[in-house]
């Protein structure tokens, strides 16, 4: 953590809140996956953000960028492969050419969803890819002296709409997802679309957000065996008591983890990870990249060299 201003991300504390040890890991520590891996939803999504924010900036092309954006993944790949001297992988070579494939259809798609259906019809797009950022003494004044220094909470908002018919403001986020509806139950509770709402709170003096517009692109090929829906839009409101019920949780979270953080650089490395403490479930395989070395924290095995050698 070299930064002088600490930043507090959704992101992070997502990752703090699912487990503590993973956090210690890729956020305290910094660690990640060695590789550069092109493949995975991850990396993917990022890629699918890229060519639709190319496709509210006037003057480029979503597939152009979203092909730059692919070799430029691809390129980082080869680069680290030949620094070790190995050829690509061909398991990684044929994942990464399905990915871009479906990344292509699924940003062209939404190009012909949006002529077809004319979503965008009633919106203005008023800025896209911002990123929102509130001063820790300005919102927890007494939780930045206790802390001791400086930090803000940011977050990055895909859009920011206004609707021309009554006039509303809204910011936007683009998701891929498996299924267009099964996220839908939970969107109101969303956390990370109430941080965006609760960072629009604070920052846009004078002009109040009404809201999100949650975007949603279904991974699939649009095969004649698929079946439609494959995007689509959803509204989420937060009244005031929601948001302030969001700045309260917010203060305990960041609290916890200024504590945790207190203590992880005072402790020794055998203790550190009894301190930050795992909370294992039947996703940790494929959804976190230190799922080898995590168990090693606890069995008295050299963990620290495979950290570094991993």
């Amino acid at each position: 953590m070299t930064s002088t201003v600490r930043r507090i991300s959704h992101s992070e504390m997502k990752v703090f809140l699912r487990c503590r040890r993973k956090w210690y890991l890729s956020e305290f520590r910094g660690l990640g996956p060695k590789g550069m891996d092109p493949t995975g939803a991850l990396r993917s999504g990022s890629r699918v953000h890229v060519g639709l924010e190319a496709f509210y900036t006037p003057g480029q092309d979503a597939l152009d960028e979203l092909k730059a954006a692919q070799d430029h993944d691809w390129g980082q790949y080869v680069a680290y492969l030949t620094m070790i001297g190995e050829p690509p992988d061909l398991g990684t070579t044929e994942a990464f050419q399905k990915d871009c494939e479906l990344e292509r259809i699924m940003v062209e798609g939404y190009g012909e969803w949006i002529a077809e259906s004319g979503e965008d019809a009633d919106l203005e797009f008023i800025d896209t890819e911002q990123t929102v950022s509130v001063r820790g003494d300005r919102v927890f004044p007494l939780l930045a002296k206790r802390y001791g220094k400086p930090f803000e909470i940011v977050g990055k908002l895909d859009a920011r709409v206004r609707r021309n018919m009554d006039g509303k403001r809204l910011f936007v986020d683009h998701k891929t997802a498996q299924s267009i509806t099964m996220a839908l139950p939970m969107l109101q509770s969303d956390a990370q679309m109430l941080h965006y709402h609760w960072l629009e709170s604070w920052t846009q003096e004078g002009e109040w957000t009404d809201g999100a517009l949650y975007n949603v692109l279904k991974k699939v090929k649009r095969t004649k065996a698929a079946k439609p829906p494959f995007y689509a839009r959803y509204e989420i409101h937060h009244n005031n008591r929601e948001i302030g019920s969001y700045e309260a949780r917010l203060h305990e979270i960041i609290s916890d983890m200024f504590r945790l953080e207190a203590l992880l650089e005072l402790a020794s490395t055998e203790t550190a990870g009894a301190i930050a403490y795992p909370n294992p479930t039947k996703d940790c395989s494929w959804e976190c990249p230190f799922f080898t070395v995590c168990p090693m924290f606890d069995d008295g095995s050299r963990v620290e060299h495979a950290l570094r050698d991993g």
